[in-house]
């Protein structure tokens, strides 16, 4: 069983994951929690800073978490304790989450993981009927079977990517500090591109970190192995098979910040219609209705980028170790 094409690859991804839409819920519920328990020392930080500058609180949460907790950590930057004290409460709540988190995905992951090896080649048939019920295995059984497997080892990467994020975290505080406390650092003219140059590397860092994490959990899913070995194969993967693996996620990401752009533009027409007497009365449920649509948009969008990286890692597995547990199990 040879690796399957880029677009027999990413057609196989989207058929498995709508023929199984009930784990797009999952997923999406899941992460909207755990955004929502991020969001908790952002908000107590935001009170803080809100009470202490004399600033509205609405005009400071209204452009969303993550631009909040930038004029948290930009308010912040100047005070090194407090800021590694919202830094560390952060940190904790995310890996907390974050645990969580994979343990629900690793269910899920669990019925694409199945549905693709359970379904053929279904990727040659049209998108009809015969299509979608040869590829839904989905039950709930095997949701929360998959989440009681794989708990400890969703424990371990989590931390594992929580070591990280603080890694990173505090080299960032170390890097935006200096500038600010010491007033002899070589780098002070310069600090400016500085942190421009610093930022841009954490974020494409932890992008890429988070990458190589969401194919640790294809890994530990289909082969059912321990962290360790899933390391040792993904490097394996990652290298002799580089070339779907990347243009897996340039097509899917492609299409994310397309549909980025259209969110973007439906959202300002929103905003501008909300102005208009009475309209603006059913403007926050449209606005309510559209986060929710493009969120189940793009948690559909990724996880059809991890079923298709798992359909090709699962063809890859079979040959090179000789197929998976799970596949054993069947």
């Amino acid at each position: 069983m040879g690796l399957l094409s880029l677009r027999a690859a990413i057609t196989r991804g989207v058929l498995l994951v709508l023929a199984n839409w009930p784990v797009v819920l999952i997923d999406f519920a899941i992460e909207s929690l755990y955004k929502l328990a991020v969001s908790v020392p952002v908000l107590g930080a935001s009170l803080g800073i809100a009470a202490l500058v004399g600033e509205d609180l609405t005009s400071l949460l209204s452009q969303g978490v993550r631009a909040t907790a930038d004029v948290v950590l930009g308010s912040l930057a100047t005070a090194p304790v407090a800021l590694t004290a919202f830094l560390l409460a952060l940190l904790i709540v995310a890996v907390g989450g974050e645990a969580v988190m994979f343990v629900i995905k690793a269910g899920t992951l669990a019925v694409v993981v199945e549905a693709d090896r359970m379904s053929g080649n279904v990727h040659t048939l049209p998108f009809g009927n015969e299509a979608f019920e040869r590829a839904s295995v989905y039950r709930l059984e095997t949701v929360l079977d998959a989440a009681r497997r794989f708990g400890r080892r969703a424990i371990r990467l989590a931390l594992w990517l929580g070591a990280f994020y603080a890694v990173v975290g505090a080299a960032y505080v170390a890097i935006v500090t200096e500038g600010l406390v010491s007033s002899h650092s070589p780098w002070l003219p310069a600090w400016p591109l500085v942190i421009l140059v610093s930022t841009s590397v954490a974020v494409v860092t932890i992008a890429f970190v988070n990458l190589i994490y969401d194919l640790l959990r294809v890994v530990v899913v289909t082969d059912d192995c321990e962290v360790s070995v899933a390391v040792s194969r993904l490097k394996r993967f990652v290298i002799e098979d580089a070339r779907h693996v990347v243009g897996i996620f340039l097509v899917i990401g492609g299409v994310q910040l397309l549909a980025a752009a259209g969110s973007l533009l439906a959202a300002t027409g929103l905003a501008l219609v909300g102005y208009l007497p009475f309209v603006s009365l059913i403007f926050v449920p449209l606005q309510a209705a559209a986060w929710v649509l493009r969120g189940l948009f793009f948690e559909s969008l990724g996880l059809s980028a991890l079923a298709a990286c798992q359909t090709q890692y699962r063809r890859f597995s079979r040959a090179r170790f000789g197929g998976s547990d799970l596949a054993r199990q069947a």
